[in-house]
């Protein structure tokens, strides 16, 4: 049989994270913790497959404790907000979330997302070793290193896995649709979290964000990496 996968859902103790806890239980090992603190306790003895992070948990708040995970943690973290104004999903998004769900939780799309995230961060690009070089931008696969003209650059764990797609098709085009499906799953079909994945990897790894010479726009396409 197979092992369940576990989730960890950080909320306040309340009628909601009940009710969440209990539209989970049947599919999935579920964890609490009513704390920031109690967070990080959790991730020190266990590491759960899936984060279920509530925006307003009581502590650092939300989006601090998303910075500190993504040191050590790569896996899915999706934040459950109530507000869904562009600017709050695009901060999430900057801090290293993967996923924007709004309150209250239930929809089939909501668990239909989670089980997409699951999915396809356990079997997304399985790219053991080898190095992607072209002009100044250097790819170490087994090592998820990236350096531009001999400078480290950090890259979010969501924003390697762009890279990491983009480059092994070097040369080709993908589509809005094809980057989604391989990095979120076929369920999120919002070109909003790519955009901003895509424009802090401009950021992080051009010289001039405006005038890219690594990751290239094909407007109302997609993008590429130029080849090597």
């Amino acid at each position: 049989m197979r092992e369940k996968k576990s989730i960890l859902l950080a909320m306040r103790k309340c009628a909601d994270s009940d009710n969440i806890r209990e539209q989970l239980v049947h599919r999935y090992n579920v964890l609490m913790a009513g704390m920031a603190k109690a967070v990080s306790t959790v991730f020190d003895h266990r590491h759960p497959d899936l984060l279920l992070l509530c925006a307003d948990l009581p502590g650092i708040g939300g989006l601090s404790l998303v910075k500190n995970l993504r040191k050590y943690f790569d896996g899915p973290i999706i934040l459950l907000t109530k507000h869904s104004e562009e600017n709050a999903i695009v901060e999430a998004l900057d801090a290293g979330v993967n996923d924007v769900l709004t309150l209250p939780f239930g929809r089939p799309e909501h668990l239909a997302r989670i089980r997409a995230l699951l999915r396809f961060s356990s079997s997304i690009l399985k790219v053991s070793d080898g190095e992607f070089a072209v002009g100044g931008l250097t790819i170490n696969y087994a090592s998820r290193t990236i350096c531009v003209d001999g400078k480290a650059i950090h890259l979010t764990p969501i924003e390697f896995r762009i890279m990491t797609l983009l480059t092994v098709n070097a040369g080709k085009v993908l589509t809005h649709d094809q980057i989604i499906n391989e990095i979120w799953g076929p369920y999120n079909s919002d070109n909003l979290v790519l955009r901003v994945n895509m424009a802090n990897i401009r950021r992080k790894i051009e010289a001039n964000p405006a005038e890219p010479k690594y990751v290239i726009t094909e407007v109302g396409v997609g993008y590429r990496v130029i080849g090597e």
